[in-house]
């Protein structure tokens, strides 16, 4: 049985490597701008400079994490552990977090 055109475009394309190349390609001609990102491995957060994507890591410079401790330090992230991500454009900058008043 023959399968129809879109059936046969469909198993040719691997989506993960898709929307790894996109996320790699949105932070590459984003470098120099702050991100928010998401990481996977724990719920973590990293807000800082987009510093370099090298293949398909992320090196951005942390200003501010969850985790105190990890403040200020430079974190080499694979593309495939971002759940979710925000790039600073336009105008619309990502809140400060630190200076947040209970």
């Amino acid at each position: 049985m023959e399968k129809d055109a879109a059936s046969q475009f469909a198993y040719a394309l691997d989506i993960n490597a898709i929307r790894e190349a996109v996320v790699a390609e949105t932070f590459s001609v984003n470098v120099g701008r702050r991100a928010l990102i998401l990481i996977s491995p724990y719920p973590f957060l990293i807000i800082g400079e987009i510093i370099s994507v090298t293949s398909d890591y992320l090196v951005i410079k942390a200003e501010v994490t969850n985790v105190a401790e990890f403040d200020d330090e430079v974190f080499r992230v694979h593309i495939d552990d971002i759940e979710v991500f925000y790039i600073e454009i336009n105008g619309k900058k990502i809140p400060d977090i630190r200076d947040v008043k209970l």
